[in-house]
């Protein structure tokens, strides 16, 4: 055999080992996630006795103390999808939260829920698919999610009625999912959309934690997407808030602290800069997804006046 052509196929195929592990662990870092090897710990981000964790971990201690009941809807990909339902009131409106990436609703909502709950909403917590009791092994950071809260959506629909109102509401990658959602068909009782802390879109998050891991996010990125389409059935570039929001119709609540140390403030703002619609609150001094603790009284007052005006607005129209 010629041995340049013997060269030539050692250089391909060491490229293809490559490739193919470079995709496989990227992956695995990123997307692929065993609910059942992940025990939900609402606990898990406090580490110390800070007022702020002080602050958090009484939130967590009184809403894991609340009573609920379990339901259960299936995903557009046969995925069994769980969540916690709180009724407040039976003819009350819904509100459907989203938590984050690898985290829960016991810890992203332990404020929020409060509250909603305070105001009397049903409260409808979901375990993203992937995490907690949901099933799923792949995490598409808002893409495959945001099909699963329309499920959610249709089951409020379908158990309580199409004239129900429902509010959308999520933090971190649950806000992506929610702002995602936003430019899909939903139902009219879907009156609007409260996003906390979003990223624009899954690509560039992603290439920004690549570069906080100091390694090249320009020649990484591609393997993780292939990695992604391969291997998890979704191509994260589809995955882009900012451009979601473009169509949406709805009202849109987003809320950034400008201290975030893991999504950027400036992403938000891209969001905003889509849809001059949007009402954009930003928080000095509060990290990533800490709005809420970092001015409570401002974060409340936001949330009661937005989803007040959309229910009325709704009302209204009626």
């Amino acid at each position: 055999m010629n041995p340049w052509l013997i060269v030539l196929i050692a250089v391909i195929g060491t490229a293809a080992l490559v490739t193919a592990a470079l995709c496989l662990i990227t992956y695995n870092m990123a997307f692929y996630r065993n609910p059942k090897k992940h025990k939900a710990d609402p606990y898990r981000a406090i580490k110390d006795d800070s007022p702020g964790s002080v602050y958090s971990r009484k939130l967590i201690d009184h809403i894991v103390s609340l009573k609920y009941e379990n339901i259960y809807t299936e995903s557009h990909d046969g995925l069994r999808l769980r969540a916690r339902l709180y009724k407040v009131k039976e003819d009350a409106p819904f509100v459907i939260q989203c938590h984050g990436y690898k985290s829960t609703p016991m810890l992203d909502f332990s404020g929020g829920g409060a509250l909603a709950m305070e105001m009397s909403m049903n409260v409808i917590m979901i375990d993203q698919r992937a995490h907690g009791e949901s099933e799923g092994r792949t995490i598409s950071f808002g893409l495959n999610e945001s099909r699963d809260l329309s499920a959610w959506v249709e089951y409020v629909v379908k158990n309580y009625g199409e004239d129900r109102k429902i509010l959308l509401n999520g933090i971190s990658m649950g806000a992506a999912t929610v702002l995602m959602a936003s430019a899909m068909p939903l139902p009219k009782n879907v009156v609007g959309i409260a996003a906390d802390c979003p990223y624009s879109s899954t690509k560039e998050i992603i290439k920004k934690v690549i570069r906080d891991m100091h390694l090249p996010a320009d020649i990484l990125y591609p393997f993780v997407r292939l990695g992604a389409r391969v291997l998890g059935g979704f191509d994260p570039d589809k995955c882009n808030p900012e451009e979601a929001v473009k169509s949406a119709s709805l009202p849109i609540l987003l809320v950034h602290g400008e201290a975030d140390s893991f999504v950027p403030f400036y992403m938000s703002e891209r969001i905003k800069a889509s849809n001059p619609n949007i009402e954009f609150h930003a928080f000095p001094n509060a990290d990533h997804g800490k709005s809420f603790i970092e001015d409570t009284d401002r974060y409340k007052t936001a949330f009661i006046e937005f989803s007040e005006r959309c229910l009325a607005l709704k009302n209204s129209e009626n």
